[in-house]
């Protein structure tokens, strides 16, 4: 996974951390049972497998408590479940993807900000450049 992938976990970890009122340390935890963490990290795989893409083999790396992808697996399935039959668990999860998506955006648009001062910089550096060699 790139390094833009790992920075994506990480906002999602935050934003899942203050929605369910948990530390972000608390994805890590392999022995936490409370309701808020286990459904925190059922978001986050769930997130991480429909919305990035990623393979179940490459979720345990990513996060500490879910020792295997058999554990991320059943996780993913039992968030289809729930997304299909519980009301609340929906609202909850759409409104975490509108978060992730509003995140999302702004970091496009400091990222574009950085590629356009890196053009202005590198033009300016080819403009004089060739006046350097115009003189020459």
């Amino acid at each position: 996974m790139d390094k833009t992938t790992d920075k994506t976990i990480e906002i999602a970890k935050c934003t899942l951390a203050n929605m369910f009122e948990i530390r972000k340390e608390e994805f890590d935890r392999p022995l936490s049972r409370k309701r808020g963490v286990v459904e925190a990290r059922r978001f986050l795989i769930y997130y991480l497998v429909d919305e990035l893409g990623m393979r179940f083999l490459h979720i345990p790396p990513k996060m500490k408590s879910i020792k295997s992808h058999a554990t991320a697996m059943h996780h993913f399935y039992k968030m289809i479940d729930l997304l299909e039959f519980e009301t609340t668990t929906k609202l909850k999860y759409i409104d975490f993807k509108n978060q992730m998506a509003d995140k999302g955006l702004s970091n496009l648009e400091t990222e574009l900000m950085k590629q356009i001062k890196m053009k202005k910089v590198i033009s300016w550096n080819i403009k004089q450049l060739k006046e350097m060699i115009d003189e020459a």
